[in-house]
């Protein structure tokens, strides 16, 4: 088993020291989909430790598809699936992780599709079109 699917495995049940055996140790880093910036590793496990949690019923990270291009770069395909008002929602995400060559994770970088809401630059009617 590949370090991002320990990753997911560990993150689903909870062990904070399962997920630290997946995070290299230097040079650490996670942005979020929100660009925000976590910058060590022990830094991110106390972030997890404080918000999975609290997480409500329901929510999980699934994965979808993992592919290893290198030692040093794997991409995941995911569906976190929460609660949103109630309806229980699926968000795709992608995860791009940075590996150290030594089967640990040194970067994390976080992407989410917003299902629902409105593309700001036109969408798909906008793909191909120029306006007179």
């Amino acid at each position: 088993m590949g370090v991002v699917e320990r990753f997911l495995e560990n993150y689903a049940a909870r062990d904070w020291d399962g997920l630290a055996e997946c995070f290299s140790e230097q040079g650490f880093e996670r942005v979020g989909p929100y660009v925000d910036v976590i910058s060590s590793a022990a830094e991110y496990l106390d972030f997890l430790r404080r918000v999975v949690p609290i997480l409500q019923e329901g929510y999980a990270l699934v994965p979808n598809r993992i592919v290893y291009v290198d030692d040093h770069l794997a991409l995941a395909e995911l569906t976190e699936r929460l609660p949103i008002d109630g309806t229980l929602t699926d968000i795709p995400e992608a995860i791009v992780f940075g590996l150290d060559g030594r089967g640990k994770i040194n970067h994390m970088r976080l992407y989410l599709q917003q299902p629902g809401g409105t593309p700001p630059v036109g969408g798909k009617d906008a793909v191909g079109r120029q306006d007179p």
